[in-house]
């Protein structure tokens, strides 16, 4: 039963996004953790990665870890306490600064993706054939409108020649 809760939370974390039963320090951790098997050993779990992307929209979540990281950062400050405090800042700045990566990547990636689709529209037959026809009907309504600036030019002549 324990085994089956651990899989649902997982799950729930993956596609909620949140857990309430985790401390900002915990998930900075873990993002380190992912980072680090990234970095080191090349490759990760699938599952980690949707699971780091999720945390990277997390706005609440970044925002946690500015302020925890705000919090633990010495400010020139004599009675400021061990060196810990600033690990603590570190990890938490650190894993800020992976999710903001992780932002811009899949920001990136988006962007990619909708360039490449509109590409593919705009070089597609179907847009050759919607231009070919708009142009054919500019043309047309360049053609009338030259027809009928020159019918109002004859009948001004023809005005100016009844006049004499």
């Amino acid at each position: 039963m324990r085994q089956k809760f651990e899989k649902a939370m997982k799950l729930h974390e993956i596609y909620e996004g949140y857990v309430r039963f985790r401390s900002v320090r915990e998930i900075a951790s873990r993002i380190l953790s992912i980072e680090m098997s990234i970095k080191y050993d090349g490759k990760c779990k699938q599952q980690d990665l949707d699971w780091l992307a999720l945390k990277s929209e997390d706005e609440n979540l970044l925002n946690s870890l500015r302020r925890e990281a705000k919090r633990y950062t010495n400010f020139n400050k004599l009675d400021f306490g061990d060196g810990n405090y600033l690990t603590t800042a570190s990890d938490l700045a650190k894993a800020l600064d992976v999710l903001v990566q992780a932002k811009r990547t899949l920001d990136d990636k988006a962007r990619t993706k909708i360039q490449q689709a509109t590409d593919e529209v705009i070089h597609s037959d179907e847009m050759a054939e919607i231009v070919k026809q708009q142009a054919y009907i500019d043309l047309q309504n360049s053609y009338a409108q030259a027809e009928s600036d020159s019918a109002k030019r004859v009948g001004v002549l023809a005005k100016s020649a009844t006049d004499i």
